[in-house]
């Protein structure tokens, strides 16, 4: 064998190659879309709007009367930054969390 008809060989190959390759990549785009087709008809409906009557106590989100216990030899500072930690992780706001109590772990 010569190097001209190694060379058609290995050609023929890589364009094989290719050739699968965007056909795995058209199978996998059909299939996309028909999921993302059926995922969408079925999306779950919008909660209900909450509507508030006299009898509904409104709490004010800016005052907590309640007590933090503390377990373990923690400053406040270690406190602060443990609220802050957990409310940026959740993605809830400080004025919207309710700590009961902080055990330091050894």
């Amino acid at each position: 064998m010569g190097v001209g008809q190694a060379l058609i060989i290995a050609a023929s190959g890589f364009l094989v190659v290719f050739l699968m390759l965007v056909l795995l990549w058209a199978i996998i785009a059909v299939i996309n879309k028909v999921v993302s087709s059926f995922a969408a008809k079925e999306t779950a409906p919008a909660p209900a709007e909450v509507t508030r009557t006299a009898e509904t106590p409104v709490r004010d989100l800016n005052t907590y009367g309640g007590t933090l216990s503390v377990y373990g030899n923690l400053d406040d500072k270690t406190i602060a930054c443990i609220m802050a930690i957990v409310s940026d992780e959740t993605k809830i706001p400080l004025s919207q969390l309710i700590f009961r109590s902080i055990r330091e772990v050894q």
